[in-house]
């Protein structure tokens, strides 16, 4: 069973009503097919836009049957080399996605993201993208 992990970009966009068709339908699928790798960052941006106890609470419980992805103390120093490597590369990206494009790549997890910045690692790194189909 292949292993993605869901960017917040892309949990958004398939919470949202008028959001993507293609990507709500993939992670509804792959919630259904795949292990999802579950990142504390992600879950923590996720939960702090919760527009009230009720939906943080469910929203919690949600996230909380995924698998969650630990992270080693040293882990913080490879995001650092992998930043500095991007920014030598002339792609300038938040440190959040620094860390998530990093952990993806080495738990050979595809990403799935609504995010142009995943898109500008993956054409100069390694970055396992999963492919949605057109919209």
């Amino acid at each position: 069973m292949d292993s993605v992990i869901i960017d917040t970009s892309a949990w958004i966009e398939s919470f949202r009503p008028e959001g993507s068709k293609v990507i709500r339908d993939a992670v509804k699928s792959l919630l259904r097919d795949s292990v999802i790798l579950m990142p504390g960052i992600i879950r923590a941006e996720l939960l702090r836009g919760s527009k009230n106890k009720k939906e943080f609470k469910t929203l919690s419980d949600l996230l909380g049957g995924l698998e969650y992805l630990p992270v080693e103390d040293s882990f913080w120093e490879k995001v650092a080399q992998f930043s500095f490597d991007l920014f030598r590369a002339g792609i300038t990206v938040p440190l959040v996605d620094t860390y998530i494009a990093l952990l993806a790549i080495e738990n050979r997890a595809k990403l799935v993201h609504h995010d142009h910045h995943f898109d500008l690692i993956a054409k100069k790194f390694p970055l396992p993208i999963y492919e949605l189909s057109s919209e």
